[in-house]
């Protein structure tokens, strides 16, 4: 058996970091940032390229009308705002996700119900209908990882309960479920674009099908010449097109000619990066200590976000961050257990219930039940997906280097 890097053996990989960076910044990137930059750093209204973004977005994601923002959290804000949701409204959420699927609706005083997570991280009809109360207006969901939601249960169980169903699909933007894209199952959808699969660096999209709840997120984001011109003026809402709702989050011009050109060559990185992620699969069919997380084909299609894994404890002789110490240490770097994202339900931002209280974090109560979250969370790991030219040695890599980690600390 060949000895780990950590026990004195050699390197499995040897190439300087960083090991991952997106998006590829070739030349033809870099020529629509510098054309962008003679052309408008800065757009009042639609006629530009954030209108542009907006219009390929909508064709990319099959949806009926596309709103951009400066993050995908203000997206996240505003569909609350949108639904008209406030203080003595409850939202279930997924407890374990980023924080930003939950805290935007926190932030304005909304109770965020948590539900568990199946085996993919994910919330199910099932869990949310386990968590179910009488102030329980809309239901959110994530799509962990890039695996997407069983949505059509979800879907059917929130029409049955009139609840609305929004989608945050900042990791699956190459996903589907039952062959129907990711983003159109619900209410309202939105997509981060801050370094997921399509990028604009900062910034997220809304998604919806309904041209009143586009006139909303356009008060609420882009205001005054946007609203003036894109907002019809018989609507109800035209008389606040001038102020908006108060904010702006409008994406930049830059951040916008990179979406751009991201999704002029959506079906190039969706190409390489689902072989990538075939390579890992493939590459670890069978391994006893190591699976690759990913929903069955016949189910859905795995959104290209990274590659997430499955640590079987009883199957090693080491524990998992001691496993990825060791394939850190082969010098795949960029191996890693989420930091960023957890069990949201004990944190205090979600023990408020009005937004103007004072900034005291409250005494914790019982923690709810949530199986599903601690054992996913204990064991799962993840890696780049890649997805640009030349990263060929890096996917071959950390592939040979989890290989030989896991047949060292088999049992």
């Amino acid at each position: 058996m060949t000895t780990l890097a950590a026990r004195g053996g050699a390197k499995t990989l040897d190439i300087p970091g960083p090991h991952y960076r997106w998006p590829d910044m070739n030349a033809s990137l870099e020529q629509a940032i510098i054309v962008q930059a003679h052309r408008s750093l800065s757009d009042r209204d639609a006629s530009g390229i954030i209108g542009e973004l907006e219009k390929e977005f909508a064709k990319f994601a099959s949806a009926e009308h596309v709103v951009s923002f400066a993050s995908g959290t203000a997206a996240i804000h505003a569909m609350g705002r949108i639904a008209d949701l406030k203080p003595g409204d409850a939202i279930i959420a997924p407890a374990y996700t980023f924080l930003a699927t939950a805290s935007p609706f926190a932030f304005d005083g909304i109770e965020v119900i948590f539900a568990d997570a199946d085996e993919y991280g994910n919330v199910t009809a099932a869990s949310i209908e386990a968590v179910m109360a009488p102030n329980v207006r809309a239901v959110i969901v994530t799509h962990m990882w890039g695996n997407p939601c069983a949505m059509t249960d979800i879907a059917a169980y929130c029409e049955s309960r009139g609840l609305l169903l929004f989608e945050d699909c900042s990791h699956a933007h190459f996903a589907s479920w039952n062959g129907q894209r990711i983003g159109t199952f619900g209410d309202m959808a939105v997509f981060s674009t801050n370094q997921k699969a399509i990028t604009t660096g900062e910034g997220g999209l809304l998604t919806t099908r309904l041209k009143a709840h586009r006139d909303l997120a356009i008060l609420y984001a882009h205001y005054n010449k946007r609203a003036l011109s894109d907002i019809d003026r018989d609507s109800p809402i035209y008389p606040f097109a001038f102020t908006g709702m108060g904010l702006k989050h409008r994406i930049t011009t830059i951040g916008a000619a990179i979406g751009v050109h991201q999704l002029q060559h959506a079906a190039d990185i969706e190409k390489r990066r689902r072989a990538n992620l075939a390579t890992f699969v493939d590459g670890l069919t069978g391994n006893p200590v190591l699976t690759p997380v990913v929903v069955p084909p016949e189910h859905g299609t795995h959104g290209l976000y990274v590659i997430g894994f499955a640590f079987h404890p009883q199957a090693a002789t080491v524990t998992r961050d001691e496993f990825i110490d060791l394939v850190v240490a082969e010098g795949a770097r960029e191996v890693d257990a989420p930091g960023s994202t957890r069990n949201l339900a004990g944190e205090p931002l979600f023990q408020r219930h009005d937004p103007y209280e004072p900034w005291t974090p409250r005494a914790a109560g019982p923690a709810p039940a949530l199986p599903g979250v601690e054992a996913f969370e204990s064991t799962f790991l993840k890696i780049p997906i890649w997805g640009y030219p030349g990263d060929t040695e890096l996917v071959d890599g950390y592939l040979a280097s989890l290989l030989k980690v896991t047949e060292a600390v088999a049992r």
